[in-house]
């Protein structure tokens, strides 16, 4: 689990640091470090794995369901974030005349098109709290 929450820290970086500042020398190096990230595949497949095994599930039937979730995430996650692009763009158009105030439009404004980089960070979170409880 440590391990799988160290690759879960450093692909965090990447999205964390695309919010905060628009340097791109700072984005290639936490990109750069975020790749050890995809490290973390190896510690849910083993968990997954470990899991499926002690339930009784035949490996063939967990790699059939996993294959199934896999292709449905394809199709799902590139239209969630298209819409949530859409949006920021939207929000990045945005005036200080729009509803909800001066100070809710200038940070709808300023997030604008890092919605879906808010998303990353939303289930990098997610996937940390979780493995650290299963710790």
């Amino acid at each position: 689990q440590t391990f799988s929450l160290m690759a879960i820290a450093s692909s965090l970086l990447f999205p964390i640091t695309t919010i905060l500042t628009t340097n791109y020398r700072y984005v290639l190096m936490a990109g750069v470090i975020g790749l050890y990230g995809g490290a973390q595949k190896v510690g849910t497949t083993t968990a997954m794995t470990s899991l499926a095994s002690e339930l009784g599930v035949p490996q063939g039937q967990l790699q059939g369901e996993k294959a199934s979730m896999v292709a449905l995430l394809k199709i799902g996650c590139p239209m969630i974030y298209g819409m949530l692009y859409l949006k920021g763009k939207e929000w990045s158009t945005l005036t200080t005349s729009g509803v909800g105030g001066v100070g809710l439009t200038t940070l709808m404004a300023k997030i604008g098109k890092k919605l879906p980089f808010l998303l990353n960070v939303l289930l990098g979170v997610i996937a940390f709290v979780v493995t650290w409880t299963n710790v």
